[in-house]
């Protein structure tokens, strides 16, 4: 139907539409809901009165007995506590904080003394009760710091006591040792036997005196802290006991001048031994106080037992009275629930016939289809079908919905081919079969449809193996899903209006339209690029021509540059070498001496060992052969070290202990060093057994390095006045630093930059050839280090040899 007919048909002015007939079933389910309103508020005004009353009056009893359980609650657990209050600041603030609970306890008997009868007079004898446990407590108290200050009296009595009864034993002892010294000296008396007889009495009085004394101190002590009565009496006993044993060697002691001072602390002690104000009748008085502060918490519980009763009678009462109320809410509630439900269940009928009979209908059933055909237009088909029919807002809806999609439709065909005619490259469009549905003049250009055929496939306008990676295409775009769709790109011969071929760059890609796939083609003249392509390929063919000459020069130019530094790595290998025996040669005179010396003496042995021989002193001859073979085998190191030292050393690198090689290079030198008088000082460092100081580089070629600085060292101490070399390590790290410093005229300013060059050297002539340096300093390199001048002066000279730990 075209946009035309459907203006033609459109209905007229809505009178009775959509918007009032939803107003209108809105209404009738409003009404319904002020009906449900009502008999809701009508049920939940029966409940209010009910739930008013229980508010006014059980809840209030119900908080009063809760306060009540809770207050004498905290007086049962406190009044514990004030019993055995230990300290008067610990029994004041127990004191307050129970005085706190009773105020609010009295409080709260006065408010509800018409609720609960009897609960005042509970609460004063409470209150007795609590007054009486304080006055208990207070005169416990009182004892206990009548007897700490007893038992502090204690303290000073027994040092008292000890400080009188040492001295006298003291004396006992000075005064029975004198009797018995002229006893044995023979001058026996009877004024001498006398004075033993009443020493040794005395003594022995004060040596019972004084364990007495030390046993009534620990008794009466422990009379302090005994925890029951029976106990208390019996340590009574035994304290009783040792106070007339007490009494009784005072007596002894009556006539006895230096006693008095002993009896007078004895009876100052024996004082807190017996009546009322000793030790044990203060205990015994602490522990009755303690028995009766139990008594008056035992009936502090009672009563506050007695007054949860009371509160347990109140809260049973109320309890009673608001499962009535409970009831009678439960019945307003019931009933209230089923006006609501039936009132509920009318609106839900309501409310199910319009939604069903009309909103479902006539309302939700059109506007699904009709947003159905939105979306499948908005999606691109614009044919979809859209709904009309009826007189409301609906069927307007539907008829602008198909004027828009006839409009849709006539735009995108006019802007389809203006975009394909106007664009600046050719452009064609196909179906999924490959025929051609718009073109524009630039791709008719270079795709001219064959003479006299009217078949308009796009693989008919291209050369036969173009055609059939077309062909091919479109055959597989038709066995994948339209979301798999692949596209398309080749070089192949298209055909120009006059029938001859051009060169075209032709891509496929595809795109909807209107709920079908379709492609696009984009077609690209290629002549001037195939033309540039073979003019390039000309070039690079020249080009790789001259680049083929060039590598083969410096292929042979690379060649002789190999062989020259496999020259140069020869040359500087026979300079190593040569520079180790021209160092052996300068050694040669002092090894010679050092073979001399085993030399003399395996011939001095020898001789020796045949006269031995002779005389048949067999054994003294097998010593002199031992000897022989001791200096034999040090012959044997000299040689050996010579040999390996004068050998080719060995391209590769590895962990190389330092102390041997240090080692190796010094033997070499100790005749020269002795001959010369020259001071060796040798500082390494300390090694432990498990990790010896390493360091990378390659062992022969290290001790040559160390050679020739501790060659040059002694040369340049050879006509100093104080000669002396020092050769020391020092470990970082990752760095080994190895210095040889010496005590010679140093190296001059103007040519202490030259000393590392080939063939310098500042010796005389003859003296050396000014390679050892040079030779050093190359290898120190090879080995990743590095070989320096640390300072020099008229003091010395230093070289600092820096390498890697390994």
């Amino acid at each position: 139907m075209s946009a035309d007919a459907v203006a033609g048909q459109a209905p007229g002015p809505v009178r009775f539409g959509i918007r009032a007939r939803l107003l209108l079933a809105f209404v009738a389910v409003a009404a319904l809901s002020v009906v449900a309103c009502g008999l809701g508020w009508l049920s939940y005004d029966r409940l209010g009165g009910t739930l008013d009353e229980f508010a006014e009056s059980h809840l209030p009893a119900l908080g009063l007995a809760a306060r009540l359980a809770e207050e004498g609650g905290s007086i049962i657990a406190t009044a514990p506590i004030l019993a055995n209050a230990l300290t008067e600041q610990e029994l004041g603030t127990i004191r307050d904080a129970l005085g706190r609970r009773l105020a609010a306890l009295r409080l709260l008997a006065a408010e509800g003394e018409r609720g609960v009868p009897g609960l005042r007079p509970m609460v004063d004898a409470l209150g007795h009760n609590l007054t009486d446990l304080d006055a208990t407590v207070r005169h416990r108290l009182a004892l206990a710091r009548r007897n700490q200050e007893s038992i502090e009296r204690l303290r000073w009595l027994h040092a008292d006591f000890l400080d009188e009864i040492e001295p006298l034993v003291t004396d006992a002892r000075f005064n029975i040792q004198s009797a018995l010294g002229s006893v044995e000296t023979g001058t026996r008396s009877a004024e001498a036997v006398r004075v033993l007889r009443e020493e040794s009495r005395r003594s022995e009085a004060v040596l019972q005196i004084g364990a007495n004394g030390n046993l009534a101190v620990g008794l009466i002590a422990r009379a302090a802290t005994l925890a029951t009565t029976e106990a208390l009496d019996d340590n009574a006993g035994f304290l009783e006991e040792t106070a007339d044993r007490l009494q009784h060697d005072l007596a002894t002691l009556k006539d006895w001048a230096d006693g008095v001072s002993l009896g007078q602390v004895v009876a100052r002690l024996l004082e807190l031994t017996r009546g009322e104000g000793s030790v044990p009748e203060l205990r015994r008085a602490e522990l009755a106080a303690a028995d009766q502060g139990q008594g008056l918490l035992a009936e502090n519980r009672t009563l506050v037992a007695r007054l949860n009763g009371l509160i347990a009678q109140q809260v049973q009462s109320v309890e009673t009275t608001s499962r009535a109320a409970a009831a009678r809410s439960a019945q307003a509630i019931a009933e209230g629930r089923s006006a609501l439900l039936a009132s509920a269940l009318v609106s839900l009928l309501v409310a199910v016939l319009v939604a069903w009979l009309y909103v479902n209908r006539s309302i939700i059933s059109r506007l699904t289809r009709l947003g159905s055909a939105a979306h499948e237009i908005a999606a691109g088909n614009l044919q979809a079908d859209i709904p009309l029919g009826g007189n409301d807002e609906l069927s307007q809806m539907a008829a602008a919905l198909l004027v828009f999609r006839d409009t849709a439709i006539a735009v995108e065909e006019a802007n389809a081919q203006a975009i394909i005619d106007n664009a600046q490259a050719g452009l064609a469009t196909t179906d999924a079969d490959g025929v051609i549905e718009f073109v524009n003049p630039l791709a008719a250009a270079l795709i001219a449809a064959p003479e006299g055929g009217a078949d308009g496939r796009l693989a008919d306008r291209l050369e036969p193996a173009g055609a059939r990676r077309v062909e091919d295409f479109f055959r597989e775009v038709r066995e994948v899903p339209d979301e798999a769709a692949p596209s398309l790109s080749i070089l192949t011969a298209g055909r120009r209006p006059n029938g001859r071929p051009v060169p075209v760059q032709v891509g496929i890609r595809p795109f909807r339209r209107r709920q079908q796939q379709r492609f696009i083609v984009t077609l690209t003249d290629m002549t001037e690029r195939v033309e540039a392509q073979q003019l390039l390929e000309r070039t690079v063919a020249e080009r790789t021509a001259d680049l083929r000459t060039i590598n083969a020069r410096l292929e042979r130019s690379i060649a002789e540059h190999q062989r020259a530094e496999r020259d140069l790595r020869d040359t500087q290998a026979e300079l190593v070498q040569a520079g180790k025996l021209a160092a052996l040669g300068q050694l040669a005179a002092g090894v010679g001496h050092e073979l001399n010396q085993p030399l003399s003496a395996i011939r001095s042995y020898a001789h020796n060992g045949r006269k031995l021989i002779a005389l048949g002193r067999v054994a003294e001859a097998e010593g002199n052969l031992g000897k022989i073979a001791d200096l034999t085998a040090r012959m044997a190191n000299i040689t050996n070290h010579l040999k390996r030292f004068a050998r080719r050393p060995d391209t590769r690198l590895g962990a190389v202990e330092l102390a041997p090689v240090v080692q190796g290079a010094l033997s070499l030198f100790g005749d020269r060093l002795r001959e010369e008088s020259v001071e060796l000082a040798v500082a390494l460092p300390e090694e432990r057994s498990s990790e010896p100081l390493r360091v990378r580089a390659e062992e022969v070629r290290l001790e040559q390095v160390l050679v020739n600085l501790l060659s040059n060292a002694l040369d340049a101490v050879a006509g100093a006045p104080q000669r002396r070399v020092a050769i020391a390590a020092e470990a970082a790290d990752d760095t080994v630093r190895i210095t040889v410093r010496d005590s010679g005229p140093g190296i001059p300013d103007a040519v202490a930059g030259q000393v590392f060059d080939p063939f310098f050297t500042t010796k005389p002539v003859g003296a050396g050839l000014g390679l050892g340096l040079s030779i050093s300093y190359n290898i120190v390199r090879d080995f990743g280090g590095a070989l320096s001048v640390a300072d020099s002066g008229p003091g010395g000279t230093a070289f600092l040899l820096t390498l890697t730990r390994a």
